[in-house]
């Protein structure tokens, strides 16, 4: 058996395209084709078996969404990491911002706020871009025949909405979120009815723990994940889970994470989601241990892993042994039929990410691959 290979669905966009986004040059709807072409058929050259279309479309995950959603506007604060606050020193080389959190607490970061009753006003747009993704793979299939590449596409969690964008509306937090899961399941069975892949975006579920929710414990904040994800699965009720996939993270910024809630902690409250494919950061330095929490804590039998085995905060290129290794780890504790190699995170979670430039993100994705052929040739 082949061990399939996925991302979590940011990746670079082309030298082009980010030039123009730079110097605020509008980007045509052909060109966009073109530079969306380029990005499947590198996933497609490469190998990878589950693609999408790099949110080259978005400035970032969540605005894209919430631009979908009417009824956010006003001005709230974007959450500021507690490991950032306890290192004052090297929080001050940034500029303030990564995405949608404040890097600096010197200079936060205003974004919109629910100001207003939520409605779902966006699917036209979202149509656009998942027609834009499908014709794209269409025309390469004719050029790559052989292809079994997959979509996939991506959307915020009810709770990372309410997690990043503030509440000025509505009376309390369960109340907020389960408008938010109101609205988002309009748009999870748009992309469910394209026949491909929906990945639902849950940093709220890890993440959470030292941004929004730091002056929690464990165990209030372990409270939040339980009602963030049961609004979810309400939202996922009509989708088939083996058609759907989450991703947990503590992050994809350039944070020392020593404040990160323990992946034990949190476990048996994310493996309740209604998704077959549970994606988890898995090797960067702060979580490449945990691997050994599947040896003491169940894995549901109807679920499969797709953990991190690149690294996408760091520019350093992993040896095609050491993914076979780190791939080989979870394969020995649940079966090859229950492991998809996958990254980290994304590559750049907003058009303006530079952390890991391209040609160092498709050299990580090209090892991915290749360690994944390696840990599964050893199988045979």
């Amino acid at each position: 058996m082949n061990i399939p290979t996925t991302h979590v669905g940011s990746l670079p966009r082309p030298d082009e395209m980010n030039f123009k986004s730079v110097q605020k040059i509008a980007i045509t709807p052909d060109e966009l084709r073109t530079y969306l072409s380029k990005v499947l058929e590198k996933q497609i050259a490469l190998g990878i078996t589950f693609i999408n279309n790099g949110e080259l479309p978005r400035s970032d995950y969540v605005n894209a969404t919430v631009q979908r959603i009417s009824g956010f506007f006003g001005t709230g604060i974007a959450p500021i990491p507690q490991d950032l606050e306890q290192v004052p020193d090297y929080a001050r080389r940034f500029g303030g911002r990564n995405g949608l959190i404040t890097l600096n607490p010197r200079a936060p970061v205003k974004l919109p706020a629910c100001s207003a009753p939520l409605a779902y006003t966006g699917a036209e747009s979202l149509r656009a871009e998942l027609d834009m993704m499908v014709a794209g793979l269409d025309a390469l299939r004719q050029r790559f025949p052989n292809t079994a590449a997959q979509l996939f596409f991506t959307s915020p969690s009810p709770g990372t909405v309410a997690l990043f964008l503030e509440n000025n509306h509505y009376p309390n937090y369960q109340t907020y979120l389960e408008a938010l899961g109101v609205v988002l399941r309009q748009e999870y069975e748009i992309i469910a009815s394209y026949g491909v892949q929906l990945q639902v975006d849950c940093p709220d579920l890890a993440m959470g723990r030292h941004t929004r929710y730091k002056h929690l414990s464990d165990n209030e904040f372990l409270s939040v994940v339980d009602a963030n994800v049961d609004v979810l699965n309400q939202s996922l009720s009509a989708i088939d889970p083996c058609r759907t996939r989450v991703h947990v993270c503590w992050g994809n910024y350039p944070g020392s994470h020593h404040c990160d809630i323990e992946l034990h902690k949190i476990f048996e409250h994310i493996m309740r989601v209604k998704a077959r494919y549970i994606s988890l950061e898995s090797c960067n330095h702060r979580h490449a241990h945990e691997w050994e929490v599947f040896k003491d804590l169940t894995f549901p039998e109807d679920k499969v892993l797709m953990p991190g085995v690149i690294d996408t905060t760091s520019t350093s290129v992993e040896h095609p042994e050491l993914v076979a290794q780190r791939l080989t780890n979870f394969v020995n504790l649940l079966g090859a039929q229950r492991v998809v190699a996958s990254t980290d995170c994304g590559f750049a979670s907003t058009a303006s990410a530079t952390n890991v430039s391209g040609e160092v993100a498709w050299l990580k994705l090209a090892s991915l691959v290749h360690g994944a052929r390696l840990a599964s040739d050893r199988l045979k």
